[in-house]
């Protein structure tokens, strides 16, 4: 029965990433603040691995990672987000099983750690390391908005997540 309940919640979290994700990259659909529009696959990623296990914390780090990959660069770094998804919510969830609670405040400390962690890498190589004239301008004016942006979602994305892992864990017991 485990098993079943078990397939359940990766079925569905599943399809919350496909969703997520054409809801992210569907033009015109979530308005851009200053430009910028949020990167909704990195708090749906950390959220479920808060409340997986390390395995199942990497496995949905990779999906993640493969779509950011394909959406957000074209295809142009694959491997990029997919190793640092992977990397980050295996931390994540060590740290959800070892050191903290599943807890809005330990969701959003995590979310806020690995956001700010891809999104000052992808400013790093993207900008500075390929000799962009302006990248401080680019921090602030396309990173900093796109990191807040992102961050307000997090809230929504956890209860959801943690409301579906509950009910499914409660509903076969």
């Amino acid at each position: 029965m485990t098993d079943r309940k078990k397939l359940l919640r990766y079925f569905a979290y599943t399809i919350e990433i496909i969703v997520i994700y054409l809801l992210n990259e569907t033009p015109g659909l979530i308005p851009p603040v200053f430009g910028a529009r949020p990167v909704l696959l990195l708090p749906v990623a950390v959220s479920i691995a808060v409340f997986e296990s390390e395995t199942a914390a990497i496995g949905f780090g990779l999906f993640c990672g493969i779509l950011l990959d394909f959406g957000m660069s074209g295809g142009a770094s694959i491997g990029f987000h997919t190793l640092l998804l992977c990397i980050l919510c295996y931390c994540a969830a060590l740290m959800a099983i070892h050191l903290l609670r599943a807890s809005l405040l330990s969701a959003l400390l995590l979310s806020t750690v690995a956001v700010a962690l891809i999104l000052l890498l992808q400013w790093l190589f993207y900008y500075v390391f390929s000799g962009y004239e302006y990248p401080g301008f680019a921090l602030v004016s396309h990173f900093l908005p796109r990191f807040v942006y992102t961050l307000l979602s997090v809230p929504l994305i956890y209860a959801f997540n943690r409301a579906f892992a509950l009910n499914i864990r409660e509903s076969a017991g």
